[in-house]
């Protein structure tokens, strides 16, 4: 409900819609929300901020959860908060499957409240879904008091519509691709001094910046702060990101950590080639179809992205392998096996 855009709205929106597709009784409500995929669902998109209409909307959730739970064969939440918790051992069949996205919180010691609910959440969980192998292991190292046969691996999938370049290059000037937020993690300040002397060796390349809310800043760019004409920021709608996407010399994906990596999935959509951070889940869903480089080492990213921009055929090369690989990764396929995976909780 509070969340607008992302990874997570996503992931609910395209597993809820599929469930109900094959005619499960898949059941979502909300009072207020600001969310733009569930807009159509929610009882009130994007309300008043009154500070009285948010707390009684937060009651009404809470409540409305709780008797949910009294009526379902299951309960998955869309994020850790442990509120229900006290209500669920108490509601009789209810079983509880929880997503587990990422391991981010707990890597980079951010978002403290999130680890302790998260952990409850796990821990009290019938089932837990993980987004990747890599996910999994991370959270068996980190609370290895877990089964790991309650963990199911179901990876996520793609809801860009594969889309070739129009013709029209957004900028009218070559460019190299970075999408998202740019803080921490993401690894932006890093990417900013990679791309230093590939701009300097490249006059007429730029890079494109798309979303992060913001506009860029000093230190944001960091050693790449006298080139910061170069670096062009934008918020797109849909549509001009897949031409983003599409009309790139490539996309650079430098996070230290992702629990799935869905943009490696919308590049391959795009026919874009990927030059890749080497960490966490990301080889395991980009497979042989990125070129990789270690997200600590900035010389390395530099060579890497100015391999694929000065080789046409390594372009097309991995614009071929991202199409292929894509096909491995459906939201079909991940609301199939959600659903095997809600059965084999209640046969057991």
């Amino acid at each position: 409900a509070s969340q607008k855009y992302g990874g997570i709205s996503r992931y609910f929106y395209e597993l809820y819609s599929r469930l109900r597709a094959m005619g499960v009784d898949a059941h979502i409500d909300c009072a207020r929300s600001i969310n733009y995929y569930f807009k159509d669902q929610f009882k009130m998109h994007n309300p008043t901020r009154s500070r009285v209409v948010r707390k009684l909307c937060y009651i009404y959730n809470g409540v409305n959860a709780i008797l949910q739970m009294r009526k379902s064969d299951i309960i998955h939440p869309t994020y850790y908060n442990p509120y229900m918790l006290g209500h669920y051992k108490g509601s009789g069949k209810c079983k509880l499957v929880v997503s587990l996205h990422d391991m981010i919180a707990e890597k980079f010691n951010i978002l403290k409240h999130d680890i302790e609910h998260k952990r409850k959440m796990l821990h009290a969980a019938d089932r837990i879904i993980s987004v990747s192998h890599h996910s999994k292991k991370d959270a068996l190292e980190i609370y290895p008091d877990l089964d790991p046969d309650k963990i199911s691996v179901i990876h996520q999938g793609n809801s860009i519509p594969e889309t070739k370049s129009d013709g029209k290059n957004p900028l009218g000037r070559p460019y190299v691709l970075f999408m998202g937020h740019r803080n921490g993690y993401k690894n932006f300040t890093r990417f900013a001094e990679a791309m230093r002397p590939v701009l300097e060796t490249n006059p007429d390349l730029c890079v494109y910046c798309v979303g992060g809310g913001r506009t860029l800043t000093d230190d944001e760019l960091g050693a790449a702060k006298s080139l910061s004409s170069r670096f062009i920021q934008a918020n797109l709608n849909d549509d001009e990101i897949r031409q983003a996407y599409a009309n790139a010399e490539c996309f650079v994906f430098p996070s230290q950590y992702e629990g799935f990596g869905i943009p490696v999935l919308e590049s391959f959509a795009c026919n874009c080639p990927l030059v890749c951070s080497n960490a966490s889940s990301l080889p395991e869903v980009a497979g042989n179809s990125a070129e990789y480089f270690d997200p600590l080492n900035t010389e390395e990213m530099t060579a890497k992205i100015l391999r694929v921009i000065d080789d046409e055929s390594l372009r097309e090369k991995l614009r071929s392998s991202g199409r292929e690989r894509l096909q491995l990764f459906s939201w079909d396929k991940n609301a199939a096996e959600t659903f095997d995976c809600y059965k084999h909780v209640l046969e057991g």
